[in-house]
């Protein structure tokens, strides 16, 4: 019970943190959010989650092959061509693992900034500004990533579990890797119950009685019995088990974000721009009316766009839950009062069809022929810059 109660508690810690609580309120939801990543991103060696990810997962499935696999050879429920499944699950897993690792997501430099200039400005969340650190101009919806040195076309993070940029060349396997991680992951939990039929299974008084001192009888399966008779028998595969159950949750939810997002041709970069333009935007909508009813300002006077003295569009670094330090904390200091007009819209989105269309088969993989050249370099992740800017610091 005790057991149960504290996986409770942590999940629903999680998606509070994570899906409900504001980080300028919540102490919480600040810690989880803002300066765990923080603390990761600036103290963990680049690649030592690749590592992380690796053990677990490589560990993981040691333990099915060492003793899951012997379990199904003796059991009488399940049939031998599951271990092949097995195989080919552990295969695909490994595959959009090191596709999404090893794809570069695009590089925009002065030679390949035609491939990937395919965006207008929004002037909301971005400009026609020149990018400070390699000094080239920034196109829509590209960002520099000081992890990897180069200029990502359409940035959406930084994701240390695969060590590599998130972009417009690359996302489609991102999002291939986290849905299959998602139904594999799934299907494993949900295979182990009922390849067992342990939900209909009774268990005999032995393991009732050691458990739960009861007068010999005989009794139906619960979930809390089912988890005591599988630590009881097979500890090590449990333990898989309910890694793998937190791994679900958390997996299945992260999915769920990038498939929202997706839909509505947003990347993590800019979901949380739009969150705190639209926070500002109520904000100066709600002390402009106050202003009106106290007679303070006048309806029309010094009215201006919504995204007017807007500073989003700023190189913040983005990690898989949004921006990483200082900068993510700031916020605006303006305390002039006037109309900020309508929420501006997201002009990126052309509905589910195309967005998803968009991010499968990339825009700058729909150029012509004559442009083959400068696809090869816009996909060279090394040449990250001409030599004059190599020796730049990061501003």
């Amino acid at each position: 019970m005790i057991f149960q109660s504290s996986i409770y508690i942590i999940l629903a810690t999680l998606i509070y943190s994570c899906c409900i609580a504001d980080t300028k309120t919540s102490t919480v939801s600040r810690f989880v959010n803002r300066t765990i990543p923080t603390w990761i991103m600036r103290n963990i060696e680049r690649g030592s989650l690749q590592l992380v990810y690796l053990v677990v997962v490589l560990g993981s499935w040691t333990i099915i092959f060492t003793y899951g696999y012997p379990a199904i050879d003796s059991s009488n429920h399940i049939d031998s061509r599951h271990k092949y499944a097995g195989y080919a699950v552990f295969f695909m897993c490994m595959t959009s693992w090191l596709y999404a690792s090893n794809t570069c997501p695009g590089n925009v430099t002065a030679e390949t900034m035609q491939l990937f200039d395919h965006y207008e400005y929004d002037n909301v969340l971005y400009k026609n500004r020149e990018c400070p650190t390699l000094k080239i101009r920034k196109i829509a919806r590209s960002k520099y990533d000081r992890y990897t040195k180069r200029h990502v076309p359409r940035f959406d993070h930084f994701c240390g579990w695969i060590n590599q940029a998130v972009g417009e060349q690359n996302y489609r396997w991102f999002l291939l890797f986290l849905v299959y991680g998602s139904w594999a992951m799934g299907t494993l939990l949900y295979g182990e119950v009922i390849d067992h039929d342990l939900l209909n299974t009774t268990f005999h008084n032995e393991i009732l009685c050691s458990l739960f001192q009861c007068g010999g009888e005989e009794g139906k399966a619960s979930y809390v019995i089912i988890l005591h008779h599988l630590i009881r028998s097979h500890m090590q595969i449990v333990g898989v088990l309910l890694l793998m159950l937190f791994i679900v949750v958390c997996l299945g939810i992260f999915t769920a974000f990038h498939l929202y997002i997706s839909s509505r041709n947003m990347t993590t970069n800019e979901y949380y721009k739009w969150k705190e333009l639209r926070k500002k935007h109520d904000k100066m909508t709600d002390r402009y009316l106050q202003a009106l009813k106290d007679g303070t300002v006048q309806i029309g006077k010094r009215k201006r766009d919504a995204s007017a003295s807007n500073e989003s569009s700023s190189d913040v670094d983005v990690g898989c839950m949004g921006p990483i330090g200082d900068a993510a904390r700031s916020e605006a200091t303006d305390e002039e009062i006037y109309d900020p007009g309508p929420m501006p819209k997201n002009m990126y989105d052309k509905g589910i069809i195309n967005n998803f269309a968009e991010i499968m088969r990339p825009l700058s993989f729909r150029q012509g022929a004559k442009l083959s050249s400068l696809k090869q370099n816009g996909s060279n992740c090394h040449a990250n810059a001409t030599d004059a800017t190599k020796s730049k610091k990061f501003q």
